[in-house]
């Protein structure tokens, strides 16, 4: 009886079992083999002091700040303009409010676009309100200053000049081909230049030169890029490429700059650039291209090499004056010539890199993560990475610095004023005062 009470208990006990696994056979217990697996190393840390903030503000995530030449930093908190004592953090002023998250200063002023649309500005030391137009004027999220006499907005596809002072209308000029805004990207010897992307059959680009006293159209240049630069009265700006263009040499690219009479727009030369081709299938073919002028010197990214041209005494078919090895393959030129170098980012990995002229040496700063922003100013390189993590190095030596903790992912344009150094963490909504040591200043 006593065995047979056990084997009716066996019995239920893997009956009960069999109802919890709804019937299914127990799994086997195995190791599993992955489809892929594939290991690397990570970049070995950067090894710098840990720099403490001088100061931190809360301020609205995604807000573009600015500093002023009153010692004093603009942001938003709140919606609403706040202006901050560079050397504390302290608040002096707040302004307004429904504003959108962007501010520019120039020449003691405040300028900036509220959510409905109007445009306002104030006195960037007291915060006092100067004048702000009606609702609606501007569908741009930020106004263009360039010598502080104007201010500048966008409404669809129209150019809008406002009094600085007063805030009234100068003058505005549409674009009737351009379906969205123009960038405005200089101010030069009174010419306002804009730069459209207009869509046809293909889109292409288009500069407009307007009288910044009058508002008038002097002229349009399509399938032009943003000049390069403007000088004596003429501007140089870029020929695109169009798919109706005879090709008369396979092996070799072609830039062309035309040289346009500043006030008229008339053609009155070009300058050809040629280069030849990288062997298909080059990881540089295809890259190149880019131009930088800075004074008569004229810097050229090719798919094989660096370029410099005496931009003051063009020839046909001029052979260039220096010629370096390209430092990496897919790079474009970047911002401008500083402290002995030319500037680049790389195409592959977002990192700005620069060039010796002296001797074509590659220079770069050794990060550990992801490099989101980068910034150059005197001696030092400062850069975020989007691991919340801020590091400060020295231009020429290439050494790490400090290192700032920002709980951040991604950073608007760092800000500095003297020795202190602003860091704009947008993600976190913060900005991160530290003091620039004396070698990077």
């Amino acid at each position: 009886m006593k065995s047979n009470k056990q084997i009716r208990a066996g019995v239920l006990s893997a009956l009960a079992a069999a109802i919890l696994w709804g019937g299914a056979p127990l799994p086997a217990i195995h190791a599993d083999s992955p489809a892929v697996s594939y290991s690397s190393w990570a970049a070995e840390p950067v090894k710098a002091p840990l720099q403490k903030p001088q100061w931190t503000a809360a301020v609205d995530p995604g807000s573009s700040s600015a500093v002023t030449d009153l010692g004093s930093v603009l942001s938003f908190s709140g919606k609403k303009l706040i202006a901050l004592n560079l050397a504390t953090g302290a608040k002096i002023f707040t302004y307004g409010s429904r504003l959108k998250p962007a501010v520019k200063a120039a020449g003691g002023n405040a300028f900036g676009i509220g959510e409905d649309g109007h445009v306002y500005a104030v006195n960037a030391k007291t915060g006092k309100e100067l004048w702000h137009t009606a609702a609606g004027m501007t569908d741009a999220d930020a106004p263009d200053v360039f010598g502080g006499d104007v201010v500048y907005v966008t409404s669809e596809n129209a150019v809008i000049a406002l009094d600085a002072k007063t805030g009234k209308q100068r003058w505005k000029a549409a674009e009737e081909q351009a379906e969205y805004a123009g960038s405005i990207t200089m101010e030069k010897d009174g010419v306002v230049f804009v730069s459209y992307v207009l869509s046809g059959a293909l889109s292409y680009s288009q500069v407009n030169a307007i009288d910044k006293s009058t508002g008038q159209i002097l002229w349009k240049a399509d399938h032009h890029e943003t000049p390069i630069g403007v000088k004596d009265g003429l501007v140089y700006t870029a020929a695109e490429s169009t798919p109706f263009e005879e090709v008369t040499d396979s092996s070799q690219y072609k830039m062309t700059l035309s040289v346009l009479n500043a006030k008229t727009g008339k053609t009155v030369g070009e300058r050809v650039y040629t280069w030849p081709k990288a062997e298909p299938g080059s990881s540089s073919s295809g890259y190149s291209g880019s131009m930088l002028l800075d004074g008569n010197d004229l810097y050229l990214v090719t798919e094989n090499a660096i370029f410099k041209y005496d931009f003051s005494h063009y020839e046909p078919d001029g052979k260039p004056v220096k010629k370096w090895m390209k430092p990496d393959s897919r790079i474009t030129l970047i911002g401008s010539v500083h402290a002995g170098r030319i500037y680049f980012m790389n195409y592959a990995t977002n990192e700005v890199i620069g060039m010796k002229l002296g001797d074509g040496q590659k220079v770069n700063w050794r990060t550990d993560n992801q490099v989101v922003q980068t910034d150059i100013y005197g001696n030092g390189v400062y850069i975020g990475q989007s691991d919340g993590i801020f590091h400060g190095y020295n231009l020429q030596t290439t050494a790490p610095a400090f290192t700032v903790q920002t709980g951040s992912r991604n950073y608007g344009p760092t800000l500095r004023s003297g020795n202190i150094l602003v860091i704009q963490a947008k993600d976190a909504g913060k900005l991160i005062a530290v003091p620039v040591p004396k070698a990077l200043q």
